[in-house]
């Protein structure tokens, strides 16, 4: 459990978590298995945000080769969207 402050999930939250688990194989094999877990350490609580653990499948399934790119693009962006306003942009909690 982390020690520090925690927040809610925003669009540069998953930024970095796509941009690691492409660059970081040792990131996105533990993403993968364990993806609440990552955020938690990032300081990122989804209690107030159930719909997140849906964007956070979305990602993991392209991470692990489960979905096509345009299908992967297509749900993580309808699984922001239910997050939020339905404006792309960062939240602030």
């Amino acid at each position: 459990m982390s020690d520090h402050h925690t927040r809610g999930l925003t669009l540069e939250d998953v930024q970095q978590i796509i941009g690691r688990g492409i660059l970081d194989e040792a990131f996105r094999k533990e993403f993968i298995d364990n993806p609440e877990g990552v955020v938690n350490r990032l300081g990122i609580s989804l209690d107030q945000d159930g719909e997140a653990r849906k964007l956070l499948a979305a990602i993991g399934n392209v991470f692990s080769d489960e979905s096509d790119l345009k299908s992967a693009m297509q749900d993580i962006k309808k699984a922001y969207e239910d997050t939020s306003d339905g404006v792309i942009r960062p939240r602030c909690a």
